[in-house]
């Protein structure tokens, strides 16, 4: 998918362990953490700013829900690296922030298109979230983070179940609105 001229692939949300050659259960959960409690901070963030720029009552309802629990779920992470010894916290990088802030804020672009890209990342939902439920069930010693993780990844699929069934119901909407001007011609 393109938007503002930048190719849109799809990925995974975790791109992997990145760090020392043999790391510790410990190293691979910190990791973890510091990159998806920045993703979902910076998902809370966006969201916001859609909430504002949508004119569906609906949709900013259910965009509200969404962002209160991406919030909720990079407090936890922050907290639970804090309780692991962490004292400084990743961000996402500035080009994400520059190409996607823009995208969801903008009034110009409705929420169709913006639900369409999300459904294109999800595309195949668990080869998405596939770097995640594998170190889940690979954890053997720091079953908080495990439960923590296990429960974050249930609102995870709500949330894609949503943005799913709202781009379903908006593209019906759009495609009814388009039946009588087709058959005029």
């Amino acid at each position: 998918m393109e938007y503002e001229g930048k190719f849109i692939a799809r990925r995974q949300v975790y791109g992997g362990y990145q760090g020392k050659a043999d790391p510790t259960e410990k190293d691979r959960i910190i990791h973890l953490l510091q990159m998806y409690r920045s993703s979902e901070h910076f998902n809370a963030t966006f969201l916001g700013r859609w909430i504002e720029a949508s004119p569906d009552e609906g949709m900013k309802g259910g965009l509200r829900i969404v962002q209160a629990r991406e919030g909720i779920h990079a407090r936890l992470m922050r907290e639970r690296l804090r309780e692991l010894g962490e004292t400084t916290f990743v961000e996402v990088s500035e080009e994400r922030r520059a190409t996607q802030i823009p995208f969801f804020a903008s009034v110009k672009r409705g929420d169709l298109e913006k639900l369409e890209m999300l459904v294109h990342l999800f595309d195949d939902i668990d080869d998405f979230f596939k770097p995640i439920t594998t170190l889940i069930d690979e954890i053997e010693e720091d079953m908080q983070t495990k439960e923590m993780l296990r429960t974050i990844m249930d609102d995870e699929y709500a949330t894609v179940k949503w943005f799913v069934m709202m781009y379903e119901q908006l593209n019906a909407v759009k495609e009814k609105a388009e039946l009588p001007a087709r058959k005029e011609h």
